[in-house]
């Protein structure tokens, strides 16, 4: 094994490569109205005292009325607080103000390009990403300290994540937060290997109220971590007073509204939506079971990786997932993927299978540029495009979606089977 000091400069190097794509990203790429929306009504509570974004959605966005979890909001209010209040960022302030009425409208990310002054919609858009940046290097430093695997394994994880194309597109070009849920998710596991369950449990509960997703890992979580019913109790309580507290001010002020968020995403139609949501069931009733025979073992809190990761494919396969989704479950993947190629390799194209079908339009391929040159970059051709000249590209869609469900179930399987090589290695 390596000596200590001998990794530092990979990881200088490593670090400096991911800033490097980061910077270059951060000023010159967007997707429509994602970041506007995701810090307007942060900015309307940091310059205007406009608290309850649900309320106010409610009564004057209409269409676009939702807002994201409660943590969401307070992070990025967080963030403009220090724009508006104390940095006095009078352009940020005046862009998302005036994008205020244009949100929700059928406009083009070009549209937005050219309503603001270039120079100043620059500087703005890397500020609206500066907190993405910051929950981004968080994930890698846990990555690093982590107590799983091998230090070895442990910079790999870290290069890795400095080269994740997921969270470049998702958060740095098109300009979504699912880097938050990320955090929280990564951080729980984290805490969990430190033997610290309950900090395990509401890290998942407060991710959740970023983006739903870290809420379906809480019961596998409580499952493994809980050696008996009492404590299994304790813990749930203990996630679901986390939640509560944040969700309860919003909820007294505006009612059920809140909890829109939770119906955000896209879903299988007819008869396959039935199956599969009953396979899904199926299958996560099947991951509590086995969740709670293995928390008789010594150290079930190793095994928890795993757990995350089952749980995260078989969620894909049974729901038609955005690219942007997929960020959940990538900091847990790097750490695994360095221990087995061909895992990794699989994952890898699986994905590559979830870009084409989830990035089809123009305006997040080559449109995330616009802001470079808007009459350039609008007017390139989508890939799916381009092959729509030589085929039929609903056809193509649909024997894709066939293969990448099959193999998001394939990976479930084969991250089950990484599990049991771990515990014959330990055994």
């Amino acid at each position: 094994m390596d000596k200590k000091g001998s990794l530092v400069p990979r990881v200088v190097k490593w670090a400096g490569i991911g800033l490097f794509i980061r910077l270059m990203l951060m000023p010159f790429t967007m997707h429509g109205q994602d970041l506007q929306f995701i810090n307007y009504l942060p900015m309307m509570f940091a310059a205007r005292g406009v608290w309850d974004p649900y309320k106010f959605g409610a009564l004057h966005l209409k269409s676009c009325a939702v807002y994201y979890g409660p943590l969401t909001f307070l992070i990025m209010s967080a963030f403009n607080f220090i724009y508006s209040g104390v940095l006095n960022i009078a352009y940020l302030v005046n862009i998302l103000m005036v994008s205020g009425g244009m949100l929700c409208g059928n406009m083009a990310t070009a549209d937005y390009v050219y309503a603001f002054p270039r120079g100043e919609l620059f500087k703005s858009l890397f500020l609206m990403k500066l907190p993405y940046l910051l929950f981004d290097f968080l994930i890698a430093v846990l990555l690093l300290k982590i107590n799983w695997g091998s230090r070895e394994d442990r910079l790999r994880a870290f290069m890795l994540w400095m080269l994740n194309i997921v969270v470049l597109h998702t958060c740095y070009a098109a300009g979504q937060f699912e880097v938050f849920a990320a955090f929280f998710v990564i951080s729980a596991l984290y805490a969990a290997l430190n033997k610290r369950p309950y900090l395990c449990v509401v890290l998942l509960s407060l991710g959740g109220a970023t983006k739903m997703f870290p809420y379906i890992l809480i019961l596998p979580a409580v499952f493994l971590l809980g050696e008996n019913w009492k404590k299994r109790f304790l813990l749930l309580l203990a996630a679901g007073s986390a939640s509560f507290m944040l969700y309860l001010p919003f909820c007294l002020s505006s009612g059920m509204t809140i909890f829109g968020f939770f119906g955000l995403g896209r879903y299988y139609e007819g008869a396959a939506k039935w199956v599969l949501n009953a396979a899904f069931l199926l299958f996560y009733c099947l991951v509590l079971v086995r969740a709670a025979r293995d928390s008789r073992q010594n150290d079930p809190q190793k095994q928890l990786i795993f757990y995350f990761l089952v749980t995260g494919f078989i969620v894909f396969a049974a729901t038609p997932i955005s690219f942007r989704y997929f960020v959940f479950i990538t900091p847990v993947l790097a750490l695994v993927m360095p221990r087995s190629k061909k895992f990794g390799i699989f994952v890898f194209l699986s994905v590559l299978l979830l870009a084409f079908l989830s990035l089809r339009t123009r305006d997040v391929q080559f449109g995330l540029l616009v802001p470079l040159n808007p009459a350039y970059f609008d007017s390139l051709p989508a890939l799916q495009e381009i092959i729509g000249r030589f085929m039929n590209i609903d056809i193509l869609y649909k024997i894709v979606a066939r293969i990448m469900m099959l193999a998001f179930f394939a990976c479930a399987l084969w991250t089950w089977r990484l599990k049991s090589a771990e515990e014959n290695k330990c055994g």
